[in-house]
């Protein structure tokens, strides 16, 4: 897509392209991530447009030919940037969607073919005048110290991941279980615990490994809950940075599904930059393999103690979000969306908390034999209530009965006290 700047009155941006059909807007949405805001249009046939940015006013205006509105075009009060929204027929007819901004932001637009289950896509990303995209949310390296567990929640946005049977969205279990692990780790050990997203927007998957980067993150768990050929697959597994090819039919197809994110998630390929960089480490390459299979076997471990396995051993893959990233890095598959059991138990909260517990575990195991975490100061065999927690959450958290964490604790009743140190029996 080629940009065009034209002075009219106030400072305008046009962003043409190809005109050659007319139809119908049969979709709109908005994701407002720290870097951009994206506006996403469904259309039914690939359309001429033009993308305009004004200063005074501050608005953005998207003129459609000949389009009719199969949908409603709204927006939050304050919603991002986004001020309001108004729509218009011009003298000839054409279409034209008007945003209010609060502040000067640079277009961006292209369009994107059909991909399952999105038709053809309008996709306008608004940015910062001093901003490159894909890069105005990554910290400063060396902002925070200490020990980094960078949690990358699979997906998000316009790339939902897999779809369950009944409907739900990969992105959505993803997010949740990296939430609640993320939390659980900031809430009881010295060690970090950050997310490439925290909300519902799509991170393309050369900005996922800057991310690991530029926060110079220690470890790197990619966390997914993915689909099947067929609806029968169930159980955990867990992935590393395969050298030589896939470890097995599901995982190449896995890996297929995963490294095609960025078509899903609406990433302009004419602008996208290699994610994988040819010189990777080529002297590092055995070590973080070495250690990226120590933690999986972590894992694995603990998984297999809340829930089945898809694989009893380490799966590996050609994942690109694993290959250009210098630390231990793993994908967890924390069951199958296409399973409807498992679709079912992967939007319980409680068997996200056991998941999560699990991973928890995980990390923890793993740390005490890498010499780069201070194990010497993790908090081991002891829990920290913190708010909203209840004795059932922890027990299910950390894998122990009821009743045997009450007894542990002399517990009378089920209440318990923020910030009281309670003791994990069997740990």
């Amino acid at each position: 897509m080629i940009r065009y700047r034209i002075a009219l009155i106030g400072l305008f941006l046009l962003i043409n392209g190809s005109a050659l059909a007319s139809g119908l807007v049969a979709g709109f949405r908005m994701w407002h991530g720290p870097d951009r805001t994206r506006i996403v249009f469904d259309l039914t046939h690939e359309v001429s447009f033009k993308v305009a940015t004004a200063e005074s006013p501050k608005r953005l205006t998207v003129e459609l030919p000949s389009l009719s509105l199969m949908t409603s075009i709204t927006t939050e009060a304050g919603s991002g940037p986004v001020l309001g929204i108004s729509t218009e027929r011009s003298v000839s007819g054409d279409l034209i969607v008007v945003f209010d901004l609060a502040r000067e932001l640079e277009a961006h637009a292209f369009m994107l073919a059909p991909r399952d289950p999105y038709p053809y896509r309008l996709v306008i990303d608004l940015t910062p005048h001093d901003a490159s995209v894909g890069t105005q949310a990554l910290p400063e390296s060396g902002a925070e110290e200490g020990y980094l567990v960078l949690i990358d929640p699979g997906h998000g946005g316009d790339d939902p991941g897999a779809i369950g049977a009944s409907g739900e969205y990969e992105k959505e279990v993803a997010l949740q279980i990296s939430n609640r692990l993320a939390s659980l780790i900031n809430g009881q050990q010295p060690i970090r615990a950050e997310l490439t997203r925290e909300s519902d927007f799509y991170i393309s998957l050369r900005d996922r490994v800057q991310l690991a980067l530029s926060r110079r993150a220690d470890v790197f768990v990619s966390i997914h809950a993915d689909a099947a050929k067929r609806a029968s697959a169930s159980g955990a597994s867990v992935f590393v940075l395969s050298e030589k090819g896939a470890g097995s039919e599901l995982g190449k197809w896995l890996a297929e599904r995963e490294n095609a994110s960025d078509l899903a998630g609406g990433v302009d390929i004419g602008r996208r930059e290699p994610v994988v960089r040819e010189a990777l480490l080529d002297m590092g390459i055995d070590w973080k393999v070495k250690e990226s299979r120590k933690l999986a076997r972590e894992l694995l471990n603990e998984l297999g103690q809340v829930g089945d396995l898809h694989s009893e051993r380490v799966e590996s893959a050609a994942f690109v979000v694993l290959k250009a990233i210098d630390i231990p890095a793993v994908l967890v598959e924390a069951g199958f969306m296409t399973n409807r059991s498992e679709e079912r138990a992967l939007k319980d909260r409680m068997h996200q908390e056991r998941l999560a517990g699990a991973l928890y575990r995980a990390l923890l195991g793993y740390c005490k034999i890498d010499t780069r975490c201070p194990h010497g100061d993790l908090r081991l065999g002891e829990y920290i209530v913190r708010p909203g927690d209840t004795l059932s959450v922890i027990a299910a958290r950390m894998n122990i009965a009821e009743a045997a964490l009450r007894d542990a604790n002399g517990l009378a009743s089920d209440t318990l006290r923020v910030g009281r140190t309670l003791t994990l029996p069997g740990s």
